[in-house]
Formats: C-alpha cells, sequence, structure tokens
C-alpha cells in the first residue's frame, strides 16, 4: 500500500471539513447493505487482473469487494478528498498490496491517460454534478478504449436528492433522471450499456468508444461527416434506460424462481420496448441521415440503409 497526497491544498472547502469531521462515526452511521454491494458490482462485470479507480472511496466501503474481484494480478486506487476518511480506509485495507490510495480533489487530480478498466463513482456524482462535463471528460482520457465508467448509488434517487438538500451539498448538486445522465455519457464518448433506476438502487455503466463496435470487430462510420442533427436521441435513451432496467427485472425474476408464464410475459414486453425504440431510431435516421446523405449524393449511406432495413424486418 502506498498513499500519495497533494501538498499544494492550502484550504479545504465545507464539504471537505463535514466529510473529515464525520469520517470516524461514518461507517457506523452509513451501514453498508452487503447484498446491494453486491448486486451493484456484479452489473459492473469487473474482472481479474483489471486495473480499478474507486473515485470518492471514503472510508473504503468498496475496497474489499474489489479487491476479491480483481485478484492479486489487479490493482485499485482509492481516491478521496477527505484527509480523514482516507485515513480511515488506509486503517481497515492499508495491509492489500494492491490497493493505493490517493487523497485528491478527482476534479484537480491529474491522471495519467488510458490507465483504469473500470471508475465507479459510489454515492459521488452529487458532489461533482455541478461541474459534470469537466469530470466526465477527466475520466474518459483516464478510463481506457473498451474501458467503463460506472455511477451507482445504493439508494434511490429520491433519497439521494434529500440527502444532498440537508447535507454540505448545494441544491444544484443532485443525480439527475438516467436519460440525462447518458446523455452527458454519450456526448462525452460513451456509449450506455446498463442502466437501472429502481426504488432502492440507481445504476448506470458506460464503455468508452473508439470506433463503433460490433462483437469484437470494430467497424468505421460511413464516409459523410454525419454533422446532422438526431431529433430524437434523448427519447431513444430514456426509453434504452427503460429497457435495460425491465432486463435486469427479468433476471431477477427467473434468479427467484419465478413462475415460467410470467418470466415470458415480461420478455415480450422487453421485445416490444426494443421493437418500439428500432422503429423511433430508423424514422429519425430516414429524416436526418439519409435525407442528408442523398443531398451529398452518398449513395453508400444509402445502401447501408437499406441493408439495416432488410436486417431489423428478419
Amino acid at each position: 500500500m502506498r498513499k500519495r497526497k497533494d501538498k499544494e491544498i492550502s484550504a479545504m472547502d465545507k464539504e471537505q471539513v463535514y466529510f473529515d469531521n464525520y469520517a470516524e462515526n461514518w461507517d457506523r452511521d452509513r451501514k453498508a447493505d452487503r447484498e446491494k454491494i453486491e448486486r451493484l458490482l456484479r452489473w459492473c462485470r469487473i474482472e481479474k487482473g483489471n486495473r480499478v479507480l474507486d473515485a470518492g472511496c471514503g472510508t473504503g466501503i468498496l475496497l474489499p469487494y474489489l479487491h476479491d474481484l480483481v485478484g492479486a494480478g489487479g490493482h485499485i486506487d482509492g481516491m478521496d478528498y477527505s484527509e480523514q476518511m482516507v485515513a480511515k480506509a488506509v486503517k481497515k485495507f492499508g495491509h492489500y498490496d494492491n490497493i493505493d490510495f490517493i487523497e485528491k480533489d478527482i476534479l484537480k487530480y491529474a491522471f495519467p491517460d488510458e490507465i483504469y478498466d473500470t471508475v465507479i463513482c459510489f454515492n459521488l456524482y452529487p458532489h461533482v454534478s455541478r461541474h459534470r462535463e469537466a469530470f466526465v471528460k477527466k475520466i474518459a482520457k483516464a478510463v481506457v478504449p473498451g474501458g467503463q465508467l460506472v455511477i451507482m448509488h445504493d439508494i434511490s434517487r429520491r433519497a439521494v436528492q434529500a440527502i444532498q438538500k440537508q447535507g454540505p451539498a448545494d441544491s444544484e448538486e443532485l443525480l439527475p433522471p438516467l436519460d440525462v445522465v447518458g446523455m452527458m455519457l454519450v456526448s462525452a464518448g460513451f456509449t450506455v450499456t446498463a442502466a437501472v433506476d429502481e426504488g432502492d438502487l440507481y445504476f448506470i455503466r458506460a464503455k468508452k468508444l473508439h470506433d463503433i463496435e460490433c462483437g469484437d470487430t470494430p467497424l468505421k462510420a460511413h464516409g459523410h461527416a454525419h454533422t446532422h442533427p438526431h431529433t430524437e436521441t434523448k427519447v431513444v435513451l430514456n426509453r434504452l434506460a427503460r429497457i435495460s432496467g425491465h432486463i435486469e427485472a427479468v433476471k431477477r425474476m427467473i434468479e427467484g424462481g419465478r413462475d415460467c408464464t410470467e418470466v415470458l410475459t415480461q420478455l415480450a414486453a422487453v421485445d416490444s420496448a426494443v421493437v418500439s425504440v428500432s422503429k423511433v431510431i430508423l424514422k429519425d435516421h430516414i429524416d436526418h441521415c439519409i435525407v442528408d446523405s442523398v443531398r451529398h449524393n452518398d449513395m453508400e449511406a444509402v445502401e447501408n440503409l437499406k441493408r439495416a432495413v432488410n436486417t431489423f424486418m428478419k
């Protein structure tokens, strides 16, 4: 274990003071729900040997779980800007050789490029939301191509908002709906791969892209500049987030041994929702991409549309 500390901080803001003062009793007052944490981390799909950043690690709630997931060949950085929170985490988990602790504000830290397979923000996002564009841009640089950013909470979005209004963060630092966060991630070069907002959990996982991907083969985008707008992006992201949550609910039904008829009924609803959102994307593509392509005599894009429609109609 190594601890890296920024020596240049001359004063802490009100949040740092709040968390420093609360560090000693944090674990007592904010007891972790093991079952919820394990479920959230299963959705993260962290693999052995991965390098992971626990952003806003606090007293290290996730660290033993992450240590088990990455194994001896993996590495974890636990980062927090509260000196006392980091000290508490070091006291509990400093004996792990593959965990480093960084006492630093994530918005000010100079990450090496493309170093992490996964960055996890567990109960952190409301504290960086005022600077969300800068935050996501910084994380995007630190994540390897194909790596992921995970934003998750072990309580509902409504509960997060209630806590933030009472705590040290100001009223702007709230947790937005999944579609809003999803749009922000997409604009930063990610693609949303899972999203769940249910009674007591909030989870969104996004993969960093370089090229458009299909299976294991990267595909380049078609030739025209693709500067035209997609007017239904927000609608599509919102529907996909709901579909992702619906699929996770079906998985839980199967794990819980629910009747096959109920499961099939829910899968039929998922199938109908996928077809519905596909039609929205197809119409948007015809209304904008294809009109623009024809205007610029880009017949390759028209042929690509024909192939996509044939695939969709099978």
